[in-house]
């Protein structure tokens, strides 16, 4: 993680009230802070998507017994 992401979080925390997290996290602070870090740059689109119209409704047929009881046709 970044030190900006890293310090939005301890705000975050601040303005909640929670002064123990806030202490556990500088405690690990070396730890999670990485300096190299970069956000990718490439993003994968997903393979199945309801806007390339890849999914479609389906209806399904039942019967409902004297007892309320449902099952496929």
């Amino acid at each position: 993680m970044d030190q900006i992401t890293f310090d939005e979080i301890i705000s975050c925390l601040a303005k909640s009230g929670r002064p123990d997290l806030i202490m556990e996290l500088r405690e690990l602070e070396n730890k999670i802070v990485d300096p190299d870090w970069e956000p990718p740059t490439f993003i994968a689109r997903e393979k199945y998507s309801d806007e390339e119209g890849s999914a479609e409704s389906e209806e399904v047929d039942f019967d409902v017994d004297d007892e309320g009881f449902h099952s496929l046709r």
